[in-house]
């Protein structure tokens, strides 16, 4: 397994600065109702508003497929493209699916190779890390208590920047709990962790001990 080498990271940091549309908007910042137990139609992806919907509601044909389910680049390299439609896929599966049908679109082989390549990652890393020495186009992004709120972090990553060499996320843990998709939530951070390891970081908290 081989995982994203700092080349193929900055030749995505600039795509990831100018990122085209939102995943989600104001309004599906607030917590989506109760899942559907059944899927009538597989899910597209309208690039017009950048929201994962039923193609049974949206009438005008899809312009772009979501890719389900998610599978694991053959050279085992991260991409822009696979982290977002990463996120795309939990939002419309968190509003569509049952919790038991989360394998059905992140199969388990892909789970054990995002978690072990983003654990040898972090296993590198010490207990107190320093971002100092940033150039003056950078900005520091520091995120608070997530506790499973899947929309709320698509919603941040959106208003606030994907991460990229210029846009450093500190996330100060608490990853789970109180949620519906702490999972869901920690599998994104470690994506963008797997591609940006030097800008992006995870704080332990109190839910993350042992």
């Amino acid at each position: 397994m081989s995982c994203n080498s700092d080349t193929e990271r900055a030749a995505a940091a600039s795509a990831s600065q100018s990122s085209s549309s939102p995943l989600l908007t104001p309004q599906d910042h607030q917590s989506a109702g109760a899942p559907a137990a059944e899927v009538a139609e597989p899910p597209v992806f309208d690039s017009s508003s950048s929201i994962v919907t039923n193609s049974e509601d949206n009438p005008s044909p899809p312009s772009t497929e979501l890719e389900i389910p998610i599978v694991w680049p053959p050279d085992g390299k991260l991409s822009l493209n696979w982290i977002r439609n990463l996120m795309s896929v939990f939002d419309w599966a968190s509003r569509n699916l049952e919790p038991t049908q989360l394998p059905d679109v992140f199969p388990v082989e892909v789970f054990d190779s995002l978690v072990l390549c983003a654990s040898k990652i972090l296993h590198k890393e010490p207990n107190c890390v320093a971002i100092d020495n940033l150039g003056s186009e950078s900005t520091v992004v520091v995120v608070g208590d997530l506790h499973g709120q899947l929309h709320d972090l698509l919603f941040l990553l959106h208003d606030a920047g994907f991460p990229s060499e210029n846009r450093f996320f500190v996330f100060n843990g608490d990853y789970v709990d109180r949620g519906a998709w702490g999972l869901e939530s920690f599998l994104i951070l470690l994506a963008w962790k797997v591609f940006f390891p030097r800008t992006v970081y995870l704080l332990r908290g109190n839910h993350e001990s042992k």
